[in-house]
C-alpha cells in the first residue's frame, strides 16, 4: 500500500518534468482518460487495478446511486479523518464528500463536514451509522443547486449516535413528519438559509433530548409547536418573517423550565403584548432587535427575575412605561439604541441596578438622559452616540466612576470644559468623535490615567493646549484626525503611544521635538496635512516607528538627517514636492519594505548608491515625478524587490542593466514614459518577445509608447528593426583610432542631404533620401550602408560610380525617381544586394551586363517603367528562385532565350505589357507559359494584342483562347496539350485547394483536442527542456483548487512540497496581492510559475475561477508548446459539465494511466 504522502510525493517529483501527470494522493479517485463504464465487471476490474498499483479504494459516497464506481464489500475501508487513536474508529468510513475528524474532548465526538450540491432521496446517511461515538454533522450545499434540495421522512434514521445536525444553504422548502425519526441523541438542530420553509405540526415530537433549535435566514412565518421539548435551553429564530409570538411555537400549556436564550431578531415582530415569564421564568437572555415592534406592554417582562440581557434596538418604540423594567432586577445588559425614544418616564430605568452595559443610541436624546441614569454607578459601557447632547459636566459623570467604556460621539459637543472626567480614573476608551469640539485645555483629560485608546477625530479641533495630553499617562491609540489642529501638543510622557492619527489636518512643519518622549510610536498618520518641512532628527529617536504615511502634503524639503537609523518597515511620501531624494542616501532604511515616493517633482537620475541601504525593500514606487534616467546597477542591490514602479516620468532612455536587480523576481511598470525608441532602446523590444537575464517582466508592456523618427508608436506594434539611432558621424568600431579622421575606415559620415540610421549592433545601416530632389546619388554614402532610399527624386542616370564599395547594402529603393538609363555594371559592387526596387520610373532597355554581380538578388521589381526591350543574357546573372516583377511596361516580344531565364524564378509577374499576338512570339510565348504556369502568378490577367487583318488591334486573354485558331503553325496538338496542360493545372491546383480545405476544416473543427495533443506529446516526448525563462519564476508551482478543497490543499498538499521537498508554491491565500483584482492575481500567479497543478473536483468544475485559473495554464501551454500542467483529481467527476478546453486536455491525453503511480 501507498503511504499517507505518496500521492503528494507524486505531484512533488512531477513539478520539475514537462509530461502530464494523474496520480493517486490520500482519499483522492484517481479519473482515467479511459471511459469508466457502470457495469458491475467493470467497477471490480478498476478497483483491482488500484489495489495492484498500491492505491487506496475509493472512499463511500454520499450519492451511491450516482456515483460511476461502487466500492465493493470486500475492499478495506480507510477513514480520511484525522484519527487519534485508530482502535475508535476501526470500521468507520468518511465519505469523499466529507471531512473527518476526532475530538480529542471529555466526550470524543466525530466531526463532519459534508460540501453537497444538494440533498434529497438518494443522500445515504446511513453511511454515518459505523461507529456509536457521537458525532456532529454539518452540511453544506452549494447555493447553485442547492434549491433542488429535499427532506423526507425516516431518511436520517440511521444517524443515531447524532448530536448536533447542520444544514448550510440546503434550501429545502418543506421538513416532513418523522424526518428526524430515529435521532433519539440529538440535542442540537441548525437550519441555515433554507427557503421559505414550513414544517409538518408534529416534526419535532421525537426529538425529546433536543436543547437547541436554530432556524436563521430560511423565511419561516410560523414554527410547528415546540412544546414536546422539554428539554430546550435555546431557540433562534434570527431572520425570518415570523409576525407575533404566536408564530414562534413557544406558547404552551407549561412553560420551558430549562429555556434559556430567546433570539427573534431580524424578524416582522409588531407587538409583545404577552408575559414572556409564561413561556420560560429562567429566561436568561431575550433578544428582538431589528423588527417593527411599536408596542411592549408594561406585564410583558413581568416575572423574568433571572434575565441578564435584553436586546430590543432598532425598532420603532416611541414611548416605555416606567414600569415595564420594574421585574429585571438582574438585567445587566440593555440595548435601546435606533428606537423614536426622545426621552423616558422618570424612573423608568432606576429599577436596573445591576446594569453594566446600557446602549441608548440614536433616540434624539439630550443631557438630560444623565439625570436618568444617575442611579446606575456601575455601569462598564455606556455609549450615547448619535443624539443631541450638547456638553457633558463633571457633576453629570462624577456617578460613573466605574466606566471603563464611553461613547459619546456623533452629538452636538462644542466644548470639554477642564477636569471633565475627574472621576473617570478607570475609563479605558473615549469616544467623542464627531462632535463641534473647538478647542483642547490643557486639564480637558485631567483623570483618565488608565485611558488607553482616544477618538477625536472628525471635530473643529484648532486649538489643542501643549500640556493637553500629559494626564494620559497609559494612552496607546490617538485618534484626532480630521480638524483643523496646526500646531501639535506635546507627546512628552506617552511613553505606552503606539498609534497616532494626525491625518487632515492643518500641520505645517515638524522638528526633533515633535515626538520627543513618546518613543513607543509605531504608526504615524500625517497625510493630508500641509507640511512642506521635515526637519532633522524629526523621527531619529522613534526606534519602533514601522509605518509612516505622510502623503497629500506639501512637503519640498528633507533634512538629510530626518529618520536617522529608524526601523520603518512602510513608509509613503506620496503627492509632494519632493524633489531632492538623496536624504535615503544618508539615512539607515535597512528595514524598509515599502515605499512610496509616487506623484512628487523628483528630477534627478537614479543613481547606482541611492538606495544602498534598502536591504529588505520589496516595493519601490517612484512614479509620476519627472525623473529623466536610472544609472546603471541602480537598483542591483536590493536583494528583496519585488514590484518597482517608474512610470509617467520622463524617461526618454534607459539601459537595460538599469534594472538589473539581485531578487529571484521583479515586477515592473515603465508605461507613460517618453521613451525614445531608437537602437539604445531595442532590448525592450526583445524583452517583450521573450524572457530576459534579469529576470524582471514589464507588466504595462502594452501601454508602453515611444518616439521614433518619423513619428509616435506603441512599443508592441513596433518590429525589432524599428528600434534605430541617427547619426551623422559614427563610429563603427569602439576606440578606433582614426574616427576623428574623414578617410577613416570605421567611420561612416551621413550625406548631408539624406538622414541615416543604425540599429544596436550596425547590423542594419539605413540611409533615407526620398523626396530630396536630388539629381544623382549622393558621392559619401556610408559603406557601411544596408538599406538605401532614394525613392521620389530626379535621378535619371545610374552609372558604375553610383554605388563603389557598398558590399555591404541589402536593400536598395529607387521607385519614383525618373530614372532613365542603367549603365551596364552599376549595381556590379552590390554583392550583398538582395532587394532592389525600381518602379515607377522611365526604363527603357535591360542590357545583359544591367544587373551583373546581383549573385544574392531575391527579389527585383521592374514594374511601370517604358522597358521595351531586354537583352538575352539580362537575368543570367540573377541567382535561382528570384522573383521578378516585369508588369505594366511596354514589352510586345522578347528573345526565346530570355524566356529561358526566365524560368529560373520563383516568382514572375508579367501582364500589363503590350505582348504580340504574332505567331512566331507565340509558339515560343505558348510554350514558356505551358512550362510555368505555377510560376506566373497573373496568368489569368496575361493578354495579347493581334494585327491580322480579321481581328485588327484585338485584346485576346491568352488564359482562355485556343492558339491553335490563332496561328496556323501552332498545330492543335501542340494548342491542345498547352489548353490540357493549363487546364490541368488549374484542375490540380483547384483539387490542392479542395483537399487542404477540408482538411483545414477538420483541424479548425478539432483544433483544441489536437493542439493538446501534439504539444502533450511534444512536451512528454521532445520538449523537455526548461526554458531560460524558467530561472526567472519566482515559484515552482501555482496550486489551482477551490476553497472548498482547502483542507487538503492546505493541510496535506502544501506542507509536503514546501517542508520535504523544499519548492516553492504560490497559493490564492498567501500570494495574491491584496486591493489587486483576482483575474490580474491569476494571470501574475501562473506566469510566475513554473508548473500549474489543478486540484481536479467537483467543487473546481463548478467554480468559474478556477475554469479561468485552468484557461490561462491550458493558453500558456498552447503557447509555449510545452505541457506545464500537473492534474490531482479528487473524487468521481461529472464529465458533462467539464469546459471545453479541460475536456479537450483530459481526452487528449492517453498517457495517463501509465502514471498513476510514481
Amino acid at each position: 500500500m501507498l503511504s499517507e504522502r505518496t500521492g503528494t510525493e507524486n505531484a512533488a517529483k512531477f513539478i520539475q518534468n514537462t509530461p502530464s501527470q494523474t496520480f493517486q494522493v490520500p482519499s483522492i479517485t484517481i479519473f482515467s482518460v479511459l471511459e469508466t463504464q457502470t457495469t458491475e465487471g467493470t467497477a471490480s476490474y478498476a478497483q483491482e487495478a488500484l489495489l495492484k498499483a498500491g492505491s487506496k479504494p475509493e472512499p463511500p459516497s454520499l450519492f451511491p446511486v450516482q456515483s460511476t464506481i461502487r466500492p465493493s464489500p470486500s475492499i478495506i475501508k480507510r477513514s480520511t479523518m484525522t484519527i487519534l487513536n485508530e482502535n475508535d474508529l476501526e470500521n468507520y468510513v468518511c465519505p469523499k464528500e466529507c471531512d473527518c475528524d476526532l475530538l480529542e474532548n471529555p466526550s470524543r465526538q466525530v466531526y463532519i463536514r459534508c460540501n453537497v450540491q444538494y440533498i434529497n432521496d438518494v443522500t445515504y446517511f446511513d453511511v454515518f451509522n459505523s461507529t456509536t461515538l457521537p458525532s456532529i454533522l454539518t452540511l453544506y450545499c452549494d447555493p447553485l443547486t442547492s434549491m433542488n434540495s429535499k427532506l423526507y421522512p425516516f431518511m436520517f434514521r440511521g444517524l443515531q449516535s447524532c448530536i448536533s445536525l447542520t444544514f448550510s444553504n440546503c434550501q429545502f422548502d418543506y421538513v416532513p413528519e418523522k424526518t428526524f425519526y430515529g435521532m433519539m441523541a440529538l440535542k442540537e438542530l441548525i437550519i441555515y438559509n433554507a427557503k421559505h420553509i414550513t414544517f409538518h405540526t408534529a416534526v419535532f415530537e421525537k426529538l425529546s433530548s433536543l436543547e437547541e433549535l436554530s432556524i436563521i435566514q430560511s423565511g419561516m412565518s410560523s414554527a410547528p409547536s415546540l412544546c414536546h421539548l422539554h428539554h430546550l435551553r435555546l431557540v433562534n429564530f434570527t431572520d425570518n418573517n415570523i409576525g407575533t409570538l404566536d408564530e414562534s411555537g413557544l406558547l404552551c400549556n407549561d412553560s420551558f423550565r430549562n429555556l434559556h436564550v430567546i433570539e427573534l431578531c431580524k424578524n416582522s415582530l409588531r407587538k409583545i403584548i404577552i408575559n414572556i415569564s409564561e413561556i420560560s421564568d429562567n429566561l436568561l437572555r431575550f433578544s428582538v432587535s431589528d423588527n417593527k415592534i411599536e408596542q411592549i406592554a408594561d406585564y410583558s417582562l413581568r416575572g423574568l427575575y433571572l434575565l441578564i440581557s435584553l436586546d430590543i434596538e432598532n425598532n420603532l418604540i416611541t414611548s416605555l412605561s416606567r414600569y415595564v423594567f420594574q421585574d429585571l432586577n438582574g438585567l445587566e445588559k440593555l440595548s435601546l439604541a435606533d428606537n423614536r425614544l426622545s426621552n423616558f418616564y422618570s424612573g423608568t430605568l432606576s429599577h436596573l441596578r445591576n446594569l453594566t452595559y446600557l446602549q441608548l443610541s440614536n433616540l434624539s436624546l439630550n443631557i438630560s438622559i444623565f439625570n436618568e441614569i444617575r442611579n446606575h454607578q456601575n455601569l462598564k459601557e455606556l455609549v450615547l452616540k448619535n443624539n443631541f447632547i450638547e456638553n457633558i459636566q463633571m457633576s453629570s459623570l462624577s456617578l460613573f466612576s466605574q466606566l471603563k467604556y464611553f461613547d459619546i460621539s456623533h452629538n452636538y459637543i462644542r466644548n470639554l470644559t477642564d477636569s471633565v472626567f475627574t472621576y473617570q480614573e478607570n475609563l479605558e476608551e473615549l469616544n467623542i468623535s464627531g462632535n463641534f469640539i473647538e478647542r483642547l485645555g490643557k486639564k480637558a483629560f485631567t483623570g483618565l490615567s488608565k485611558l488607553y485608546i482616544l477618538a477625536l477625530h472628525h471635530n473643529k479641533i484648532h486649538i489643542v493646549e501643549r500640556e493637553c495630553l500629559q494626564p494620559l499617562l497609559a494612552l496607546r491609540v490617538l485618534y484626532i484626525s480630521y480638524n483643523a489642529i496646526e500646531y501639535l501638543p506635546s507627546f512628552q510622557g506617552l511613553i505606552n503611544l503606539q498609534v497616532l492619527d494626525l491625518s487632515h489636518n492643518n500641520i505645517k512643519y515638524l522638528d526633533n521635538s515633535t515626538f520627543l518622549g513618546a518613543s513607543e510610536i509605531a504608526v504615524i498618520f500625517l497625510n493630508n496635512n500641509r507640511i512642506r518641512t521635515i526637519r532633522a532628527r524629526a523621527f531619529r529617536n522613534l526606534q519602533r516607528l514601522r509605518k509612516l504615511l505622510i502623503e497629500n502634503n506639501e512637503i519640498y524639503l528633507v533634512e538629510y538627517d530626518a529618520f536617522g537609523d529608524t526601523r520603518i518597515i512602510e513608509m509613503s511620501l506620496r503627492n509632494n514636492n519632493i524633489s531632492d531624494i538623496n536624504v535615503f542616501r544618508y539615512n539607515n532604511f535597512a528595514r524598509l519594505s515599502k515605499l512610496d515616493l509616487s506623484y512628487n517633482n523628483i528630477r534627478l537620475s537614479i543613481s547606482y548608491d541611492l538606495f544602498s541601504t534598502f536591504e529588505d525593500i520589496e516595493t519601490l514606487m517612484i512614479s509620476n515625478n519627472k525623473i529623466e534616467g536610472v544609472s546603471s546597477r541602480a537598483f542591483e542591490s536590493l536583494h528583496n524587490l519585488q514590484f518597482l514602479d517608474l512610470s509617467y516620468n520622463e524617461i526618454r532612455y534607459l539601459n537595460e542593466n538599469a534594472l538589473k536587480t539581485s531578487s529571484r523576481f521583479t515586477l515592473l511598470k515603465l508605461g507613460g514614459n517618453p521613451f525614445t525608441c531608437d537602437c539604445n532602446m531595442q532590448w525592450i523590444k526583445k524583452w517583450f518577445l521573450g524572457p530576459n537575464k534579469y529576470c524582471v517582466r514589464i507588466s504595462d508592456l502594452y501601454d508602453i509608447r515611444c518616439t521614433l523618427f518619423d513619428g509616435k508608436a506603441i512599443l508592441y506594434r513596433l518590429a525589432i528593426d524599428d528600434f534605430v539611432c541617427q547619426y551623422k558621424r559614427d563610429c563603427s568600431i569602439l576606440n578606433c583610432s582614426c574616427c576623428n579622421v574623414d578617410a577613416c575606415a570605421c567611420l561612416h559620415i551621413c550625406p548631408d542631404i539624406c538622414t541615416c540610421f543604425h540599429n544596436s549592433d550596425r547590423s542594419v545601416n539605413s540611409v533615407r533620401c526620398e523626396g530630396r530632389g536630388i539629381d544623382k546619388v549622393p558621392k559619401e554614402m556610408p559603406l557601411a550602408a544596408t538599406h538605401v532610399y532614394l525613392d521620389g527624386n530626379n535621378i535619371t542616370l545610374l552609372s558604375i560610380h553610383s554605388f563603389p564599395e557598398m558590399i555591404h547594402l541589402e536593400y536598395l529603393s529607387m521607385n519614383d525617381s525618373n530614372i532613365h538609363t542603367i549603365q551596364d555594371y552599376t549595381f556590379s559592387t552590390l554583392s550583398s544586394l538582395k532587394t532592389l526596387h525600381l518602379n515607377e520610373n522611365s526604363i527603357s532597355t535591360i542590357s545583359s551586363k544591367t544587373f551583373f554581380g546581383l549573385n544574392k538578388l531575391q527579389y527585383l521589381s521592374l514594374s511601370k517603367n517604358r522597358i521595351t526591350f531586354i537583352e538575352v543574357g539580362s537575368f543570367s546573372h540573377l541567382p535561382i528562385t528570384y522573383k521578378l516583377d516585369l508588369c505594366k511596361n511596354y514589352l510586345r516580344k522578347v528573345d526565346e532565350y530570355v524566356f529561358y531565364e526566365l524560368s529560373f524564378a520563383s516568382s514572375l509577374s508579367l501582364s500589363g505589357n503590350p505582348w504580340t499576338c504574332d505567331c512566331e512570339f507565340l509558339v515560343h510565348f505558348g510554350n514558356f507559359l505551358y512550362s510555368n504556369v505555377k510560376t506566373v502568378k497573373d496568368f489569368s490577367a496575361l493578354t495579347c494584342t493581334a494585327n491580322t487583318t480579321s481581328l485588327q488591334n484585338t485584346t485576346i486573354v491568352l488564359a482562355i483562347t485556343s492558339l491553335s485558331g490563332l496561328c496556323p503553325v501552332i498545330t492543335v496538338s501542340q494548342s491542345k496539350e498547352l489548353a490540357h496542360n493549363v487546364v490541368s493545372a488549374l484542375a490540380t491546383l483547384l483539387g490542392a485547394f479542395v483537399i487542404i480545405a477540408i482538411i483545414a476544416s477538420v483541424i479548425f473543427l478539432n483544433r483544441d483536442f489536437l493542439k493538446v495533443w501534439i504539444y502533450i506529446k511534444c512536451g512528454w516526448r521532445i520538449c523537455n527542456q526548461e526554458k531560460e525563462q524558467d530561472v526567472c519564476k519566482p515559484y515552482d508551482a501555482f496550486v489551482s483548487y477551490s476553497s472548498k478543497d482547502n483542507d487538503y490543499v492546505v493541510h496535506e498538499l502544501i506542507p509536503v512540497l514546501e517542508k520535504y521537498f523544499n519548492y516553492r508554491i504560490c497559493v490564492h491565500y498567501r500570494n495574491f496581492s491584496v486591493g489587486a483584482a483576482i483575474a490580474e492575481n491569476i494571470v501574475s500567479s501562473v506566469e510566475s510559475s513554473k508548473r500549474v497543478i489543478v486540484v481536479l473536483s467537483k467543487n473546481f468544475i463548478e467554480s468559474d475561477w478556477c475554469h479561468y485559473e485552468f484557461q490561462i495554464a491550458y493558453q500558456r501551454l498552447l503557447s509555449e508548446k510545452k505541457n506545464r500542467i500537473i492534474m490531482i483529481l479528487l473524487g468521481d467527476i461529472d464529465k458533462s459539465k467539464l469546459v471545453p478546453e479541460l475536456k479537450h486536455y483530459i481526452q487528449a491525453n492517453t498517457d495517463i494511466s501509465h502514471h498513476l503511480v510514481g
